[in-house]
C-alpha cells in the first residue's frame, strides 16, 4: 500500500497516464511516435502537478497535516527538481521550434494555476485543466504529422478537451465541500446530479468526435474505455476515498491506453 500511495500520491500514476494519452493520440492517427516528447510530456507533468502542491505547502500542512505531501515535503521537493531538469533536458523546441508558442501557453498556464491562483477564478478551473491536456495530448501530437489537416487538429484536440474535462469532474465532485464558494466549480454551480450529467454528455461529445477519426476496432476499444469512465463519473461521491479518484479515475487513462493497445 505505501508503494502504490507513493506512485499515485508523487502524480508519478497521473505522469505516466499524460504520457500515454499522447501516445494513444499518435498511435490512432497513425503518426510515428516522439518518443522524446512523451518524455516531455511525463516530466512536465510531474513538474506542473507536483508545483500545484509545492507551492501551497504551508496551506495544505495548516488544513490536512496528515495528507502525503504533509509528511513528505522532502520527497516532493525533490521530485519537483529532478522533473524539471528532466523537462528542460527533452523540451521539443530546439528540434521543433514550432512548437514553441504552444509550450508557452502550456507554461503560462501551469505557473498562472500554480502560484497566480488562476484555479480560484469562477468557472475557469476545470476549463484550464482540460485545455491544458488537450493542447499537450491533442494538439501537439498532430503537429508531428506532416502538413496536418487543421481538421485533424480539432478533432484530436476535441475529443481530448471534452474527455479530460468528463473525467476531472469527479475531482470536483470530491472537493465540493473544499474549493470556495467563488471558484463556481461544476457541482458548485449546478449541483452533483447535474455535473455528473455534463461529465456523461462531454464523454458522448468525445466519442462522437473520434466516430469520424479512427477505426471502428479502435473506436470498440475506447467505447469500452468510456462506458467504464461513465460508471466512475456515476459512481462519484464526496464521500469516497481518495484513491477511487487519485487511483482509479486517475488511472482510466492508463486503462483506457491499455485497451486499446492490446484490443485493437
Amino acid at each position: 500500500m505505501k508503494i502504490l500511495k507513493f506512485i499515485v500520491y508523487s502524480n508519478l500514476w497521473i505522469s505516466f497516464g499524460a504520457s500515454f494519452l499522447a501516445y494513444l493520440v499518435f498511435a490512432i492517427n497513425n503518426i510515428e511516435p516522439n518518443f522524446n516528447y512523451l518524455l516531455f510530456v511525463f516530466f512536465s507533468t510531474l513538474f506542473s502537478y507536483n508545483l500545484q502542491r509545492v507551492a501551497r505547502l504551508k496551506q495544505i500542512k495548516a488544513s490536512s497535516p496528515n495528507t502525503w505531501i504533509s509528511n513528505n515535503s522532502i520527497i516532493a521537493k525533490g521530485l519537483l527538481i529532478a522533473s524539471s531538469v528532466g523537462a528542460l533536458v527533452t523540451i521539443p523546441i530546439f528540434n521543433y521550434p514550432f512548437l514553441g508558442f504552444w509550450l508557452a501557453i502550456l507554461g503560462s498556464i501551469s505557473v498562472g494555476y500554480s502560484l497566480k491562483n488562476l484555479r480560484g477564478l469562477p468557472y475557469l478551473k476545470i476549463i484550464l485543466i482540460s485545455l491544458s491536456w488537450a493542447i499537450t495530448c491533442g494538439l501537439i501530437p498532430t503537429l508531428f504529422m506532416n502538413e496536418a489537416p487543421i481538421s485533424l487538429i480539432i478533432k484530436n484536440t476535441n475529443w481530448i478537451f471534452f474527455y479530460i474535462l468528463a473525467i476531472t469532474i469527479p475531482f470536483d465532485i470530491r472537493d465540493i465541500g473544499i474549493d470556495e464558494d467563488h471558484q463556481k466549480t461544476i457541482p458548485q454551480w449546478v449541483g452533483i446530479p447535474n455535473s455528473k450529467l455534463v461529465g456523461q454528455i462531454s464523454l458522448v461529445i468525445a466519442l462522437i468526435t473520434l466516430f469520424f477519426l479512427t477505426t471502428y476496432l479502435v473506436l470498440f476499444g475506447l467505447f469500452i474505455s468510456f462506458v467504464l469512465a461513465w460508471i466512475l463519473i456515476r459512481n462519484s461521491f464526496p464521500q469516497k476515498q481518495e484513491l477511487y479518484f487519485s487511483f482509479l479515475v486517475d488511472g482510466h487513462i492508463i486503462l483506457q491506453f491499455l485497451l486499446v493497445f492490446f484490443l485493437c
